[in-house]
């Protein structure tokens, strides 16, 4: 049975952790609110160029032609760079295990390279972005992509990441970067200076850029919400046997304090009888 020193030592511990749990709470939620406020804005941004993007989609995908049919497929998988974060990085891995893509390997994120490490598979490039993702981070992946397709080592490219449903959810999804089909007919083209080719192209190349940096910061957002669902849940547990401990703990110096009073009484009456 647990003694009073026992239950003394196991609060403070537990005092300790919800210390620390209250404190990543907290960081958690001014992150999540940081990303999730750029997200939104972002998808304003994004929203307006995809819309381009299905008025003149034939058009912007000749910007990036296939130029080996038969070079392999190119996957992106963006996971997050810690832990802490329930089955977000597992779920997004597991998922991609039983895609059993081959072709060339690129890993977003620490929690993924980590992962392809310990299964022995190669990656031929990794990628390490910051808890809030910036745009420069990510042009970067986006040029090393570009750079496979000019030299026609991949053939497509898909990205592997977890889509962000809400605060309590996030799904893995596999999406292609480019997707190839028809455009919708413009009745009255629009002016295009200095020329149609030149707009064509740098408005191509910032589409592109846009949905991958989109998925970047969904991967960042859900990582985010799901950190911070853990370390709720995480306070809440270790707040909730905090409780406990100093419930036990003052009903055993309680019956203590009993004890030792009968114990008294019972002396007390003994040296009356004498």
């Amino acid at each position: 049975m647990a003694t009073v020193q026992s239950l003394k030592k196991k609060l403070h511990t537990i005092r300790s952790t919800v210390k620390v749990t209250r404190a990543m709470k907290t960081a958690s939620t001014v992150k999540y609110s940081k990303i999730s406020a750029i997200y939104s804005e972002y998808g304003k941004y994004s929203g307006e160029y995809l819309r381009l993007y299905e008025a003149y989609r034939s058009e912007f995908n000749s910007v990036f032609p296939c130029r080996n049919p038969d070079a392999p497929c190119c996957n992106v998988v963006i996971t997050s760079n810690k832990g802490m974060c329930g089955g977000f990085n597992t779920e997004l891995l597991s998922f991609f295990s039983e895609m059993q893509e081959n072709g060339v390997l690129v890993s977003c994120g620490r929690k993924g390279t980590e992962y392809f490490e310990r299964k022995n598979i190669k990656t031929d490039k990794n990628f390490v972005f910051d808890d809030i993702p910036s745009y420069e981070q990510v042009k970067e992946l986006f040029d090393y992509i570009c750079s496979l397709i000019e030299e026609g080592k991949v053939s497509s490219v898909k990205t592997i990441y977890p889509e962000y449903v809400n605060m309590m959810k996030q799904r893995p999804v596999c999406k292609d970067l480019f997707t190839y089909g028809d455009s919708f007919n413009q009745e009255e083209p629009p002016l295009f200076v200095p020329d149609r080719e030149t707009v064509i192209k740098n408005t191509a190349e910032k589409i592109f850029m846009c949905v991958l940096y989109k998925r970047v910061l969904e991967t960042a957002l859900g990582a985010q919400a799901a950190t911070l669902t853990a370390m709720r849940s995480a306070y809440d547990t270790a707040c909730g046997y905090s409780e406990q401990l100093e419930t036990e703990m003052n009903r055993k110096r309680q019956s203590q304090v009993t004890a030792d009073v009968i114990e008294s009484s019972s002396e007390f009456s003994m040296k009356g009888d004498i």
